[in-house]
């Protein structure tokens, strides 16, 4: 399944030259408890700076009632992405989270996160790295987590321009 996905990641970003985005997986280690989250961004690429939007879905497994939650982030996000091979990223994240805690039940709030990443290329327009993110979690049960993750991001990267004489 995974070789039939990546074999097939060239001819997409081929069909989709104006789109450029990130899969990841990471953990989420909020006040010593432990959680996952799975995010998929999505930008719109002018030269090194992407611009668009993110959406999650993720958990953190705690003993105490205000910090075990379930959450949906979602929001605006923004990246600058520099290198061809290697390739380092600068990302930003802004933007609401619903979900639940055990003590709360059904809530919302604020989320921010900032990070930083490496990718190595597969490919002209794929590459695949880790990253390590700060993240708030505002309001209910407000927390501050460390999320190393792994992704796989696409798109373009800045194309080298020789000038002709």
């Amino acid at each position: 399944m995974l070789a039939v996905t990546l074999g097939c990641l060239p001819t997409l970003s081929a069909q989709a030259d104006d789109v450029a985005g990130a899969l990841t997986g990471a953990v989420v280690v909020a006040d010593g408890d432990v959680g996952g989250v799975a995010l998929l961004d999505v930008w719109a690429p002018f030269d090194v700076l992407r611009i668009g939007g993110f959406v999650g879905v993720g958990a953190i497994v705690a003993d105490r009632d205000d910090r075990n939650r379930v959450m949906m982030p979602v929001g605006a996000s923004i990246a600058l992405v520099f290198g061809d091979d290697v390739r380092f990223t600068l990302l930003g994240r802004g933007g609401m989270w619903g979900g639940s805690t055990q003590d709360t039940k059904l809530t919302v709030g604020g989320f921010v996160s900032g990070g930083i990443g490496l990718g190595f290329s597969i490919s002209q327009a794929v590459s695949v790295g880790g990253q390590l993110e700060i993240w708030g979690v505002l309001g209910a049960g407000e927390t501050w987590a460390v999320v190393p993750g792994l992704s796989l991001a696409w798109g373009h990267p800045v194309a080298s321009v020789e000038l002709e004489e």
